[in-house]
């Protein structure tokens, strides 16, 4: 496991938890332990133990509390593939890259004894639809003058995990195919934002191409040929990246973004 940092904080509360509110936030979906992000493609889960600190002391605690979180994500991630429709026949591979890659970014400890260690890995990594035709194996196309194509949807609240863009008539426009492989490894065909977050704001950059969608089922977005076919001549590359920003109304003030 990849250690980058550990925050240490000690509370005086009896329990944490990982869901924020939606308003001007991440898009967030929370399975059980398991926090998915689509707005920075990041998955987080925790593990949590009973220590006594004057026989483990702080490393021994986190170390017992980690180990716990990383048996957890090699059970659990299979559940987690499953309710999003995806297959569970790779889900072991994938939970022992998982957690091959997680790091600790954050170590409570309680009043009562208890020591809870946050993890962070990726969740193209985890949630991994099991593509290998893809445009290259990085971009190709050169930059353009975009930083990015916001991508307006109309007819979702929710984020799709499975992305395809489509004509009015049908025709697919745009799959992992049309995406560089190591663009995809990163966030999969796009990443997702409620409308005015600063989240949005800071990935899109200072010169964003917007285009309007509109959702059809639980994985199609439909927009005009005309207007993908202008985007596509335009800003190639930042098709290639999967520089996409898929906008979706954010929920009222107070209102969680997740299940």
């Amino acid at each position: 496991m990849n250690r980058r940092f550990c925050h240490v904080s000690m509370l005086l509360a009896t329990g944490l938890g990982l869901t924020s509110f939606a308003y001007a936030q991440p898009v967030v979906e929370q399975i059980d332990r398991f926090e998915l992000n689509y707005s920075t493609m990041r998955i987080r889960f925790y593990g949590e133990a009973a220590v006594d600190f004057a026989q483990k002391g702080f490393e021994g605690a986190e170390k017992v509390a980690t180990e716990e979180g990383l048996v957890y994500a090699l059970s659990a991630l299979a559940k987690v593939r499953a309710q999003k429709g995806l297959s569970e026949e790779a889900s072991a591979a994938l939970a022992t890259e998982l957690t091959r890659t997680a790091y600790v970014f954050n170590t409570t400890y309680f009043t009562d004894g208890r020591v809870r260690v946050e993890l962070d890995s990726s969740l193209p990594k985890a949630m991994d639809l099991g593509f290998n035709e893809f445009a290259g194996e990085d971009p190709a196309a050169q930059p353009s003058e975009g930083s990015a194509v916001v991508v307006q949807i109309s007819g979702l609240k929710t984020p799709l995990l499975q992305t395809e863009i489509r004509s009015t008539d049908g025709e697919l426009l745009y799959s992992p195919k049309d995406i560089a492989k190591s663009a995809y490894k990163k966030q999969m065909t796009g990443r997702w934002f409620f409308k005015n977050s600063g989240e949005l704001k800071s990935y899109i950059g200072g010169k964003p191409v917007e285009i309007d969608a509109v959702a059809e089922g639980d994985k199609t977005l439909i927009v005009t040929k005309e207007s993908w076919t202008k985007l596509k001549t335009e800003h190639p590359r930042l098709l290639e990246e999967a520089k996409l920003a898929f906008v979706i109304p954010g929920p009222a003030r107070g209102q969680r973004s997740s299940n």
